[in-house]
């Protein structure tokens, strides 16, 4: 069995290389005499190059060119190491400019085709066709490589005349958001399905789960993954017993274990494993074991990845690859007939279906509009989404839902919920997390600012920092946004302008703040971090430079470095924050922090707590200020602390002790005094309904008070 791959097909890899000579005209690349340093650069990156680890060749290409800036040929694999990364291709676009652009030919048409593709997946779709059109005179179109690759370029130039068609009519009112670095990874994530409850999802993930083990692409075996949204962030849940109300017990095995749809009352769920579909009922609060459909769905030789059901769930629409059908993966329709058997499948025909792949149908509550993907239909570029009206009993001409929904690449699984407004797709565009991503979109949504920021933390020499976090907060809001960096990425969104406190807190280095103002309008910007220390006659400082073009932002702030009882791990001597520019606190003034159910930890590394003991220490240099803790548990059982109350008492008690070892200075030196703590058990009464989380989430918090 292989998993079910929905990436725009790499036909073209390094090798392409050497193959092109036999079908274009190809004339050679300049290569002037080479030092050592540019010989052992070269080697190390075409090595990676080949291996397929374009991070590592990026890095050694990058060094090559900044040597020799104006050698067309190590311009050109930079971009190849670029271009067949599933992140940042478009990055791929200057160097392949620069090789073009150095080139002591007057051509070079390997670098038209890829700075064509490279055009198209960065949406700049007229410079796409004309780099296509250069390329076709090289082209020997008597052989049958020659003729492929002409009908290849053709091909492109039609999705560049169709993409700019769509940039004109493209839709207005529809918000766009990715699911972040907790739901998204670099492995592809992909399939999201409504919840049987509100704001919970099940999705799909190749990243490593239950099983160690690969698959023939070398990528891990394909688990499900169930998350819930808290505030606007989503979350994966990790605790079994939680996991357990979505998905059946050890769903996920050693193979490929797929997500695909709920039924309507959220009581039957259909997976997808061993290339055929199952289905699970919830009886008694409890998913059954698996079963497989009938025949009349399931082959094994047919490797259906993906189905969707009418809302009274007696008709069902499928992917196949039967040999009856049009080419490649068709969708088929079936209808449950009066002994509950699925009838004999029927191809929807070629109105729906085409020589090319189709994939993830979907079908709307009323039963009279079919979405789904296609790579035959007319589109932009990989799979694109289109829809369908049932009318007199006929699907109509597939329409492309156009931009921005769809995109250069691969977009697809598109959902959304019974009153169309909000829903999922997958697409592996530009400024995602890696490979696939998970995104949310909203149609008509209340008019709202987004601001959206991206970028990189790194130290002096330009090195990723690999762990730590940054975290966002607004002058005028309680609400802090946190995103973990992965390589030294972070990304978050706020719905906040004006003023904001951004913190980044970065491997070893001491965590920082720096001011910052956000737009007054939605947009989207990359912030970039740099982190370094020096010493300075006997004093260490440490320097936060922020770079944003589109902020404008291009300064740096440096404190001053010197040892206290650190925020972040009490038992070990670190260095103190700076809080310049920190704000004092109104007198008097509370902050609460809300706790999952059965957690009694406030962590010293909580970012918002963080933030608020910065306030609370500038305050205490003002005037002298007394600290009360009061901490509430719901009514919800509790095994884990035998009763609510003592759950209530740990919260305030662990709240305390954190609170302490981050003021430990200022309460040795009497301006910060702890008063008395109080713990409560409080909220509704318990109904036997604890799968409710917000109803009770209110009552599980712990409440710090200064005066």
């Amino acid at each position: 069995m292989s998993a079910r791959t929905y990436f725009d097909t790499k036909n073209l890899s390094t090798k392409v290389l050497f193959c092109f000579m036999l079908i274009i005209s190809v004339p050679v690349f300049t290569q002037a005499s080479t030092t050592k340093e540019e010989r052992q650069l070269l080697k190390k990156g075409r090595k990676a190059l080949a291996n397929e680890d374009y991070k590592v060749a990026q890095e050694h290409f990058s060094n090559l060119v900044n040597l020799v800036p104006n050698n067309d040929l190590y311009n050109f694999e930079a971009g190849l190491s670029y271009y067949f990364a599933d992140v940042e291709r478009e990055k791929s676009v200057p160097y392949f400019e620069a090789a073009l652009q150095n080139s002591k030919e007057d051509t070079i048409p390997e670098l038209y085709y890829y700075l064509a593709r490279a055009y198209h997946f960065s949406g700049e779709y007229e410079k796409s066709e004309d780099a296509f059109q250069k390329l076709q005179p090289f082209i020997y179109k008597n052989t049958g490589s020659g003729k492929a690759l002409m009908k290849q370029a053709d091909y492109y130039i039609q999705l560049n005349k169709t993409a700019a068609e769509l940039e004109q009519k493209q839709v207005q009112d529809v918000k766009i958001t990715n699911l972040g670095q907790e739901i998204n990874s670099g492995y592809g994530e992909y399939a999201a399905v409504f919840g049987n409850v509100k704001d919970v999802i099940l999705f799909t993930s190749r990243r490593p789960g239950s099983s160690s083990k690969t698959d023939k692409d070398l990528l891990p075996y394909e688990d499900v993954f169930v998350a819930k949204k808290v505030a606007d962030d989503w979350k994966l849940i990790t605790d079994e017993q939680e996991i357990e109300k979505y998905i059946p017990k050890r769903l996920n095995t050693k193979g490929h274990d797929a997500s695909i749809i709920y039924s309507a009352d959220g009581t039957t769920l259909y997976t997808y494993k061993n290339d055929i579909i199952w289905k699970s009922i919830l009886e008694n609060g409890k998913w059954s074991d698996l079963v497989e459909l009938d025949k009349n769905i399931n082959n094994s030789q047919y490797n259906i990845p993906s189905i969707c059901l009418s809302r009274d769930g007696k008709t069902i629409y499928f992917v196949s690859t039967k040999k009856d059908g049009k080419g490649g993966k068709d969708i088929y329709t079936s209808t449950l007939d009066d002994s509950g058997k699925w009838t004999p499948a029927v191809n929807l025909g070629d109105v729906i279906n085409t020589e090319f792949d189709e994939d993830s149908p979907f079908i709307t509550a009323d039963g009279k509009t079919l979405y789904f993907s296609s790579k035959g239909h007319t589109g932009i570029g990989g799979y694109d989404i289109f829809k369908s009206e049932l009318v007199n009993g006929s699907w109509s001409t597939p329409e492309n839902v156009g931009l921005p929904i769809n995109s250069p690449v691969d977009d697809i699984y598109y959902i959304y919920d019974p009153e169309g407004q909000n829903g999922y797709f997958s697409s592996n565009r530009n400024g995602g997390v890696g490979g696939m991503d998970l995104y949310s979109f909203c149609f008509n949504c209340p008019d709202q600012i987004t601001n959206t920021i991206n970028g990189l933390v790194a130290d002096a020499d330009g090195n990723p920092v690999e762990e730590g976090f940054v975290s966002l907060l607004s002058a005028t809001d309680t609400e802090l946004r946190k995103n973990t960096l992965q390589s030294g990425k972070y990304g978050m969104s706020t719905e906040t302008s004006g003023k904001h406190s951004i913190m980044v807190v970065a491997g070893t280095f001491q965590p920082q703040n720096m001011s910052l103002d956000l737009p007054e309008k939605s947009s989207t910007s990359n912030i970039d971090f740099t982190v370094s220390q020096f010493e300075k006659e006997g004093k260490t400082y440490q320097v936060l430079t922020a770079e944003s073009k589109e902020l404008g932002i291009d300064r740096s702030d440096t404190m001053e470095v010197f040892t206290i009882a650190s925020a972040l791990d009490p038992n070990n001597p670190n260095i103190n924050i700076d809080l310049t520019g920190t704000p004092s606190l109104p007198l008097p003034h509370s902050e609460i922090f809300y706790f999952d159910y059965n957690n009694k930890e406030l962590g010293s590394d909580n970012p918002k707590l963080v933030d608020f003991m910065n306030k609370v220490k500038i305050t205490s240099g003002q005037s002298k200020i007394t600290i009360t803790i009061e901490s509430s548990a719901s009514r919800v059982p509790t095994t884990t602390y035998g009763n609510n109350s003592k759950l209530a008492k740990a919260r305030a008690e662990a709240a305390k002790k954190t609170v302490e070892s981050y003021l430990r200075w200022e309460i040795q030196n009497g301006q910060i005094t702890i008063g008395k703590t109080n713990s409560l058990v409080s909220g509704p009464a318990y109904k036997n309904d604890s799968s409710d989380a917000d109803k009770y989430r209110e009552y599980q918090y712990v409440k710090i008070s200064i005066r």
